[in-house]
Order: C-alpha cells, then sequence, then structure tokens
C-alpha cells in the first residue's frame, strides 16, 4: 500500500490545515542522509530488541540505507534500548517492536496504517515508544498528535488483551540526552481521537483550506508553493512594522506579532531556496538565477599514508608533522560508556569537565523553563544594530 496520506507522522500539518492534504497529494516525497540515518538507527534498535541482543554485536554492519554501524549509534541506540529493557523490566509489561497498526478507524482512510516503534502492555497500562535519533531540537511527548495517534491505534489493536486505564507515550532522544514521557487516561485518549476524526473528514469537506502554521509548515512538501503561507508571509511585511530603536508599550504588540511569525517566515524562505536549487540542479530553468561552480573546499592529502612517509623521508621533526589535541569531554563520556575508562576512573575524570551556563535566549511563554528576571535598561540596548540581532 501507498504512504497514508493521514499518516501520523504528519498530523501536525493535516490537523491544522485541512487543504494541505490535496497541496501534497502529488508532490514526490524526499529524504536526506539525517533521514536515512535516522532509518538506520531504528533499524539496528529493532534488531536488538527482537533478538535480545545489545548495539555492540552490529558495529561495522552497514544497515538498510546504506549507514554503517558506527561508534556514535551504537551508543544512542544502546540508550534507547537499555530505557525500553529497563520499562519493560520494572513494569513486568509484555513487549511488542515495530509493531504496524491500523489507523483507519481513526482517520477514516482505507487501510491506512501506522508502525510504532516499540508497545509495552501491562496489567493497567498501555506504553508506546518512540526514538527519535536526530539531535536538532528535543521534541515534547506532552499533547504530540503522531505519538497520541499510535497510542490509540495500540489501545484500539490491544484494548481486550488488559484492562488499561492509562497510556503513557514516551519519545525518546538519546542523542540529546533527552526522554519526555506524557500520560493521558484511555477516556481523554479516546476524546482525542474524536477530534483527530474531525479534523480527518475537513481534509475531505475543507480541501482547499490551506492554514499556515509554524510547527504545520515546518515539514510540509508544498511549503515552497503554497499560495496561502506567501500571502500570510508577504502580509507580514504589509502590516506589521514595529519602530527600530523605540522600545516602549506602544509597539510591544506589533514587535510580538512580528516575533510569532519569525520562524514560519524563515523556514518559507528555507524552502523558497531548497526548491529554486531542485529546480535548476534538474534542468529547470528559474528566471534570474543559474547554477555556478561553488567555492572550492579544503585541502586535503590524497592519500594520507603515502604524505606521511614521504614527510618522514624529508626528516620531518615529529612535533612539526602531526598535529595532537586531548580529546574532548564528550568523546570522554563516549569512551567511558564503552568502559576504555572504567567505572573507577571516570569520576576523576569527570571532575576535571567543566560546561558554561546556557545563554540567556527568548522563547515563547509556553516553554517551560522559568522565566529569567532581567533588570536591564533600555539605555543598555541603544548602540545595538539590525545586524546585532540576527
Amino acid at each position: 500500500m501507498s504512504h497514508a496520506q493521514l499518516s501520523p507522522s504528519s498530523a501536525v500539518r493535516w490537523m491544522a490545515c485541512p487543504g494541505s492534504v490535496a497541496l501534497c497529494k502529488d508532490l514526490p516525497d524526499t529524504s536526506s542522509k539525517f533521514a536515512d540515518e535516522g532509518t538506520d538507527a531504528h533499524e539496528l534498535a529493532a534488531l536488538c530488541l527482537e533478538t535480545d541482543t545489545d548495539a555492540k554485536a552490529y558495529e561495522g554492519r552497514v544497515m538498510g540505507k546504506g549507514h554503517g554501524v558506527n561508534s556514535e549509534m551504537v551508543l544512542a541506540v544502546q540508550d534507547y534500548l537499555d530505557y525500553v529493557r529497563a520499562v519493560v523490566n520494572s513494569t513486568r509489561g509484555v513487549l511488542m517492536v515495530e509493531q504496524r497498526l491500523p489507523i483507519q478507524a481513526i482517520t477514516g482512510e482505507e487501510g491506512a496504517h501506522g508502525t510504532s516503534d516499540v508497545v509495552i502492555l501491562t496489567a493497567d497500562e498501555l506504553i508506546v515508544v518512540d526514538l527519535k535519533y536526530g539531535r536538532g531540537v528535543a521534541v515534547e511527548a506532552d499533547e504530540n498528535p503522531q505519538l497520541q495517534i499510535y497510542a490509540l491505534a495500540a489501545y484500539n489493536e490491544f484494548s481486550l488483551v488488559g484492562d488499561f486505564k492509562t497510556v503513557r507515550m514516551v519519545i525518546h532522544q538519546p542523542r540529546l540526552g533527552a526522554v519526555s514521557e506524557w500520560t493521558q487516561t484511555v477516556e481523554e485518549l479516546v476524546a482525542f481521537g474524536r477530534v483527530v476524526a474531525g479534523a480527518a473528514k475537513d481534509t475531505v469537506v475543507n480541501k482547499d483550506t490551506l492554514f499556515p502554521t509554524t510547527k504545520g509548515c515546518k515539514f510540509c512538501k508544498a511549503q515552497a508553493t503554497c499560495p496561502a503561507l506567501r500571502k500570510d508571509v508577504l502580509d507580514c511585511f504589509e502590516t506589521i512594522k514595529p519602530k527600530p530603536h523605540t522600545p516602549g508599550v506602544e509597539d510591544a504588540g506589533l514587535l510580538a506579532e512580528a516575533m510569532g511569525k519569525a520562524d514560519l517566515i524563515e523556514g518559507w524562505l528555507k524552502a523558497i531556496r531548497a526548491e529554486v536549487e531542485t529546480r535548476l540542479f534538474a534542468g529547470v530553468p528559474v528566471p534570474g538565477y543559474k547554477v555556478v561552480q561553488g567555492k572550492r573546499g579544503n585541502r586535503a592529502w590524497g592519500d594520507k599514508a603515502v604524505a606521511e612517509a614521504l614527510l618522514k623521508s624529508m626528516r620531518v621533526p615529529h612535533d612539526q608533522m602531526y598535529d595532537y589535541s586531548v580529546i574532548s569531554p564528550t568523546s570522554a563520556d563516549k569512551l567511558a560508556k564503552a568502559e576504555v575508562i572504567g567505572p573507577r576512573q571516570w569520576p576523576k575524570v569527570q571532575a576535571l569537565i567543566t560546561q558554561s551556563e546556557g545563554r540567556p535566549s527568548v522563547a515563547p511563554e509556553s516553554d517551560k523553563r522559568p522565566a529569567l528576571v532581567m533588570s536591564a535598561v533600555a539605555d543598555d540596548f541603544a548602540d545595538m544594530t539590525a545586524t546585532d540581532l540576527l
């Protein structure tokens, strides 16, 4: 079967923007080396869970998308394996890996299925775990529609197996060291299912309605060519015109409105650049633009071994021939996890590691982190330029 149009992974888009389904229908699916690497990490994790083995056993193996299992993937996937196994052991639950779940009853799309990385069945709780191999932004499990649809599909599939009272949803991002858990009652999850069903019907009834949102547009295939997004972005430049260098209550609302559109505009511009590049590289003309040879890369040895032998024959001093630097704390941490640095030695290494506090940054009020109390006055910012703010 072809990929579901109303897939859980794109729910944040089609639940907010019903017209996006028709707009994206005939556009080709694209991938990236990062997505393919994530697919291979998922394949490795599933293999280990199904065979009750550790990730280290497969180091060096080339997975389905062509990525070799390196030390970084071993450590990240093992972190995920340890978490899943700990949950199974603590709950005495039944582990189900790469569980294919029907979602037709939820979205109404005939024959549609989704695949959950891990489903764990306990006496009164159903647990769904999603592995995210990326190391960009931490993804929260709270009110995550993709995870909720997987959880509802799992509940529909296994509701007769146990007397489930709650459903725990987990997003595990080992390369960020992040684990986000969120729990709903079964009644709350079923109520969410009704919201999904209504949104799914809207994609048919209101198939021409486009509603741009920052989250929904982020991974939309039609982002670069969507007429509603284009209008929304261009309208910003006509209606939102805060005056520079005049801090005050009178323009704070305009600044807040503009800031709320910043991610949407930046995402649109990035999509425009990617679409123009794709067309030009495929030989499709874009008026006013062309493909040229880029800046040459950094110089490198064609064969390091030959270069090393030649420099040695020239009697270049050893300290001038080689560059040395101590490994980073991150690399040392990996050595500790691989037990190259022993458990008794690691505390001594940790004592030498420092880490600066994060710099203050702007976030929406919905962010879970507490707000910092800032005491700076407006005069402190008098010399800031537009460049400083970018």
